[in-house]
């Protein structure tokens, strides 16, 4: 080989046409014998990296690179000069008109920015040169594609479709058309036209929960939602807050669905704090100086604006009366169902709620509320029993919050007993009990103006009418919970309201319902609690009269710990007592059928399935 190599050396011309040496020879300005596929000077050498590579042969690798770092350069000089005329322009692949929006667009955002994440999906960044820039306002431009990204159209319209007809049992309070309306414009996300990212984002999460994810990509969806929720406030949208209270419901009911309490305490926390950072709960309050006794000497001192410009309309003036009662709504059921939360930061600090009762969206868009219509005092009243003025008191939304509010009281209230009281403190608490009581009997005759029967199970509103009865009839056990075991009266009290939950069941077809509201979990335990507790009293005192014992005394027994085999046809188990306790296990069933079919799409539900099942076998 090296002699052939030789011989060609020696018949080659000494020197080579100009351009014809080789790129390496011509870089290191040498001589080049032209011997191909390798010349002598770069056998010679054989440095790393070096190539022996012609021109005439088509485009060399080095030729290849240095076009790429051309092109990587223009990429940059384009982020860099963003208003550059010669920069190429990025199109939105979603079928986004860039000629059509101009006059629309949004100026930059300011505020800080989400720093990288690894949720970029190349099918999915968008961009537009004239769409809000995170990136360039915060100098991070890593983290534009994050905070752009967005399903693609026929996504979006799925996810909504899955969500928005089960909205108002997720904790939803904006109008729904318009959110809708808004949500579908072909404008790029965060533009002011459309909700913010962060509201979206999270109702597409939800939308995908409520679906099963058969993708499994709801942890993608999550996190893309928590990053940009964190950011909402930090952006200009003009209904930053709003939405920003609206992702942090939305996010919180989430995680409680989903069994991460200590999360959902976390948004609900964040809700709470902006509704009342924003006065919500003082819409429409009496003006300073006109008998109003509930304005504390904090908020008479006011060193900055309203944070939010007033309201465009009755529609959006409602969305903002609704926001705070499904806030104070749901930390009341959640506060009870899971504990520390508590909406009595709203009246702390000599403050009372003087929003007006909520209506129904409907209501709002009928222009219902009278301009010159101001509330006080609205909770207090209601506890007092003082006869409301409110525009529709029986109202979907204000039965709920009432609901709410006789569920958290109670709790409290049971709470605050002992039985070391003194005098003075027994009678108070005793004054207290029974005025809730009665409130609580009042409420539960209201709910003829709420009737079931009346809405179909798949109507928008039918699933916070089915948790409005229940957690009435849950609210009597929750007050008299701690006199159950010592106080027939109370046991009877309790032992009825459970009767009336399982009632509700099996009045309403519970099969068509895809999706209910995941603090039903919570109450249905509650009945099912007192069922198991009076069937093991009915065996305690079939045991202490017939002075036979039943093995395991206070557990009930069956040969299998699966629901649907735990029943009254069991053997032996119906003979040591009569119907009763057959009847009490018939209704402990149906509450155990109705929880293990939505145990599926909440794992909080399918734990608390679980727990109980654990006390019947």
């Amino acid at each position: 080989m090296s002699s052939e190599r030789a011989a060609s050396s020696s018949s080659s011309p000494y020197s080579l046409q100009r351009g014809k040496a080789c790129s390496n020879c011509r870089k290191r300005k040498i001589k080049c014998d032209g011997l191909r596929p390798t010349c002598t000077q770069c056998l010679r050498s054989a440095r790393p990296g070096d190539a022996c590579e012609y021109a005439d042969s088509g485009r060399t690798r080095t030729q290849m690179l240095e076009d790429n770092i051309s092109r990587l350069e223009a990429r940059i000089r384009e982020l860099e000069e963003p208003d550059d005329e010669n920069a190429v322009r990025l199109h939105l692949p979603y079928n986004f008109s860039s000629q059509s929006t101009p006059a629309l667009m949004v100026p930059p955002q300011t505020g800080s920015s989400i720093r990288g994440s690894a949720l970029s999906s190349p099918t999915n960044t968008q961009r537009n040169s004239n769409s809000p820039s995170i990136a360039s306002s915060s100098g991070h431009g890593s983290t534009y594609s994050t905070f752009q990204e967005e399903p693609p159209s026929d996504i979006v319209h799925q996810l909504l479709s899955t969500f928005l007809p089960h909205a108002l049992d997720m904790g939803f309070f904006l109008n729904v058309s318009r959110f809708r309306n808004s949500a579908l414009l072909p404008l790029p996300l965060g533009h002011y036209s459309r909700p913010c990212a962060g509201l979206l984002s999270t109702v597409y999460l939800l939308g995908l929960h409520l679906s099963g994810d058969l993708n499994n990509q709801e942890s993608v969806y999550l996190a893309r939602a928590l990053a940009h929720t964190a950011n909402i406030l930090s952006s200009t949208h003009p209904q930053r807050i709003i939405h920003a209270i609206q992702a942090e419901t939305l996010l919180s009911v989430y995680f409680f669905r989903t069994g991460r309490i200590l999360e959902g305490k976390y948004h609900m926390s964040a809700a709470v704090s902006l509704t009342l950072g924003t006065q919500l709960h003082k819409i429409r309050a009496l003006p300073v100086g006109n008998g109003n006794p509930s304005v504390s000497p904090l908020q008479q001192i006011s060193v900055a604006g309203p944070l939010l410009s007033p309201p465009i309309d009755q529609i959006e003036e409602g969305e903002r009366i609704n926001a705070f009662w499904i806030v104070y709504t749901l930390s009341n059921c959640w506060g009870v169902a899971v504990g520390t939360l508590s909406s009595a930061v709203f009246e702390s600090h000599g403050s009372t709620i003087d929003t007006p009762w909520p209506l129904d969206m409907t209501d709002y868009e009928q222009e219902l509320l009278p301009a010159e219509h101001y509330s006080v005092m609205t909770v207090q009243n209601f506890l007092r029993q003082v006869p409301s003025s409110s525009v529709k008191e029986f109202s979907t939304m204000a039965m709920f919050a009432k609901a709410s509010i006789l569920l958290d009281k109670s709790a409290n209230i049971a709470s605050l007993y002992r039985s070391d009281m003194n005098a003075d403190e027994a009678s108070r608490f005793g004054a207290t009990f029974s005025s809730l009581n009665n409130l609580i009997d009042n409420f539960q005759s209201s709910l003829g103006f709420l009737p079931l029967n009346q809405h179909a199970s798949s109507s928008y509103e039918f699933g916070t009418i089915l948790t409005t009865h229940t957690l009435a009839y849950t609210a009597t056990i929750q007050l008299h919970s701690v006199f159950i075991n010592n106080n027939s009266h109370s046991r009877r009290k309790a032992l009825s309201a459970a009767r009336a939950c399982v009632a509700i069941l099996r009045q309403v077809d519970m099969s068509v319902m895809s999706h209910i509201n995941a603090v039903l979990g919570s109450c249905w335990t509650t009945v099912c609690q007192v069922f198991i507790d009076e069937i093991e009293r009915l065996r305690r005192t079939s045991t202490a009269t017939a002075g036979v014992g039943i093995a395991g005394g206070s557990r009930l027994h069956s040969r299998s710990s699966r629901t649907e085999n735990w029943g009254i046809s069991e053997g032996g188990l119906d003979s040591i007592s009569d119907g009763e306790e057959a009847q009490l296990k018939g209704m402990l069933e149906k509450v155990f059928a109705t929880m293990a079919v939505f145990s599926i799409e909440s794992p909080l539900i399918g734990y608390q399935l679980a727990t109980l099942s654990k006390l019947t076998s």
